[in-house]
């Protein structure tokens, strides 16, 4: 969804727009009777949950099959024959290389290779492709993705054995570090034939007796219509041959798929992209009970097996609407069994726009997504081709992801992967294609974005050492090893010289590499670039400052970030008067004076970053100022505070309904334009509501805004 200017001055001015959303007086004014929360009643509402333990992580996904080849011996899977009966031809971008489980975990102890390597780079998580055993040749290419899972009840041979991913995780526990494990819960390799071909069929789904029914009407239930191959939207088949390949063996039976052929991206519906093939895939039918718990079983007992710290889910945006409400807690329930507390799981849902993509967390019970609405907006900045509103817009989006539970929205932020294309590679794109001089600056400026904002900085393997490649998929999964690929040998990298036959392991001072674990140890160090609230102080044109505010210490950080190709002194409002401030990141200090004002300078296409001397401030704050307005952006309805005064604070917004027990929290807001919203498909038609909004400070005082009466009323799509 594009913003307009008409649309931010709405959200600017809310407080005005009450009349003009067409509700009047009678539908927002003060609550009459109804008191507002107090007490413990109101503690609990306006504290903010704490940070999840994603916020912390900082991720380096690796396709296992391009890393480290730490067993020749398994390189073929313990297959004979050609390309086509191993899946395995190093010279080939589409085949398996011969990476492995024991070549990624290494030693454990040693700096240059193997885990220990990304210890040192600044590392604390690592996020693997599926592990699982995979179709082994389709059509042109190979599994060594791991997103063609044919046994998901253990590692596919070309990786090792199961005990080597054991050895793995136990290594990587040993070094203080996570193990996010990739997982599919929408296809499976591509068995299952489809009569009158692949194109897909939007036919009504028929039970066995050959009556009409909606799958989304069983979702959660024990019960599912009998189903018959002939009433199915296309007719399945399996050849013979490869009629229990799938395991589990639940998996082998054509009528746990929606079998109605390929996605259509051109021209799809919503129901199209939940129960079509990706790309030939056989697509599950996770509307049946048998096969949500399934799948719910086969991956717990990944969890239980091994210890696994986290999911990364992939296809997320693909499967039915109720799924992730079913399965997330079951997984959750045995990551606390095996003894795994804070077990994090995150969606892969492709969609740069904000607002469409967080229906998938506040509506579909996703737990976090990958944030493809900065990715865009990041690397378009970096390059200089955009400006700082891009990254501000993003930063406010995060309100439409905030749930009730309190807890502020950290997803995994990235610059580039193995679909769309490497960092360097998709900066260069943005900036209309960049020398190698231009681009190293600018792809460093990305990197300084993505660690000194919120979110999980999620980096790609290989990035590290400059590989660019020239696209997405089989163009950005180069070697790490010695590559028999011999494009790959001669591609241009930024901030070193082409591989050649060399190893890029032996590649230990690209800027990019020293950069990577400069930011690290700052995010070690300082916990608000981690998990602090996000306040932008300037954003015009290709300058951006923004207060990173740690809650618990009274820390403000100032990030500052300029694209133009030469320096900018730029002077902006903080929250930390009268104190000196120490640059972590560029060199210089600088002086906040009485009001706060901070001037400081930043050198072109850079990042710099400020500590301040002395802690924040703090007194009770102002009594919020409440208002209601039709959501510019969305169909729900936007419940706005303002509150005076220059210290940050977080604002919790609540909600009574008539005839509840009392009061129950909408989200808590800790950066401002403070917000929460109402959706009215969660509330009958024209329902009476009470809303409030209450101000924290960092040392736990409150004020409390008015209540106001709001008329729920439904809103257009």
């Amino acid at each position: 969804m594009t913003r307009s200017a008409s649309a931010l001055a709405a959200g600017a001015a809310i407080a005005l727009v009450a009349a003009a959303a067409g509700f009047g007086a009678a539908a927002l004014r003060g609550g009459g009777p109804v008191s507002p929360p107090s007490g413990d009643v109101l503690t609990k509402l306006s504290t903010p949950a704490p940070a999840p333990a994603l916020a912390s992580e900082r991720i380096y996904f690796v396709v296992t099959d391009r890393y480290a080849n730490g067993d020749p011996s398994n390189d073929a899977g313990g297959h004979t024959g050609s390309r086509n009966q191993t899946g395995y031809d190093p010279s080939a971008t589409g085949f398996w290389h011969g990476g492995d489980f024991k070549g990624l975990t290494g030693d454990c102890t040693d700096p240059v290779h193997g885990l220990a390597r990304l210890k040192r780079l600044g590392f604390n998580s690592i996020w693997v492709t599926p592990p699982v055993v995979n179709q082994l040749v389709s059509g042109s290419t190979a599994g060594y993705h791991g997103y063609w899972g044919l046994d998901f009840t253990k590692v596919d041979p070309h990786l090792g054995t199961d005990q080597d991913f054991a050895n793995l995780v136990s290594c990587a526990h040993s070094l203080g570090m996570k193990v996010i494990m990739d997982v599919v819960v929408n296809h499976t390799g591509d068995i299952i034939q489809l009569t009158g071909g692949s194109t897909y069929s939007s036919a009504p789904y028929r039970d066995c007796h050959g009556k009409k029914f909606k799958p989304a009407a069983y979702v959660g239930k024990s019960t599912f219509p009998c189903l018959s191959a002939r009433f199915m939207p296309r007719e399945p088949f399996v050849l013979k041959p490869l009629a229990h390949v799938k395991k589990p063996d639940w998996l082998n039976d054509p009528l746990n798929y929606h079998d109605r052929g390929d996605i259509d991206f051109n021209n799809c519906d919503q129901s199209c992209y939940e129960q079509g093939d990706f790309f030939g895939l056989d697509d599950l039918f996770t509307e049946k009970p048998n096969v949500e718990k399934g799948l719910a079983q086969v991956f717990s007992d990944w969890v239980t097996r091994y210890k696994l710290d986290g999911f990364r889910v992939d296809t997320a945006r693909h499967v039915n609407a109720g799924f992730f409400k079913l399965w997330v807690p079951q997984i959750q329930a045995a990551a606390k069994a095996a003894g795994v507390q804070d077990f994090q799981i995150f969606g892969e849902v492709f969609i740069a726009d904000a607002i469409a993509q967080s229906a998938y967390v506040r509506d579909r019970g996703v737990p976090s997504v990958l944030d493809f609405p900065l990715q865009s907006a990041a690397t378009g900045y970096a390059s200089g081709s955009s400006s700082a509103l891009a990254i501000v817009h993003r930063l406010q989006d995060d309100d439409y992801y905030r749930l009730p539970d309190g807890t502020d929205p950290t997803p995994p932020t990235f610059l580039g992967n193995h679909d769309m294309g490497r960092a360097a590679q998709q900066i260069s794109q943005q900036g209309g294609g960049l020398s190698a001089d231009l681009l190293l600056p600018r792809v460093l400026l990305g990197y300084d974005l993505l660690y000194l904002m919120r979110g999980a900085p999620v980096v790609y393997y290989g990035d590290e050492v400059g590989m660019i490649g020239t696209g997405g998929d089989q163009a950005a999964r180069q070697d790490m090893f010695p590559t028999q690929v011999q494009d790959w040998q001669t591609q241009p990298r930024v901030g070193s010289p082409p591989i050649g036959k060399g190893s890029s392991f032996d590649v230990t001072t690209n800027p990019i590499e020293l950069r990577l674990r400069a930011l690290a140890k700052l995010r070690d160090e300082n916990p608000a670039l981690s998990t602090g609230a996000s306040i932008v102080r300037y954003a015009k044109g290709k300058l951006l400052a923004v207060s990173r505010i740690d809650f618990s210490s009274r820390q403000e950080l100032v990030a500052a970030f300029n694209s133009n190709a030469s320096p900018a002194q730029i002077t902006i409002s903080t929250a930390t008067p009268s104190t000196g401030w120490t640059a972590l990141l560029g060199s210089g200090t600088a002086s906040s004076d009485a009001a706060g004002k901070l001037t400081l300078t930043v050198p072109g296409v850079s990042a710099v970053l400020l500590q301040a001397d002395a802690p924040i401030p703090v007194e009770k704050p102002a009594a919020p100022k409440i208002a209601v307005a039709a959501d510019p952006l969305s169909n729900l309805w936007q419940v706005s505070a303002s509150v005076a005064g220059s210290q940050p604070v977080s604002v919790a917004f609540a909600v009574r309904r008539a005839g509840a027990r009392g009061w129950q929290r909408l989200d808590v807001d800790d950066s401002p334009p403070y917000r929460g919203f109402v959706d009215p498909a969660r509330f009958d038609k024209n329902e009476r509501v009470h809303l409030v909004a209450i101000a924290r400070s960092l040392d736990g005082k409150t004020s409390v805004s008015r209540v106001v009466l709001f008329v729920v009323r439904p809103r257009a799509a």
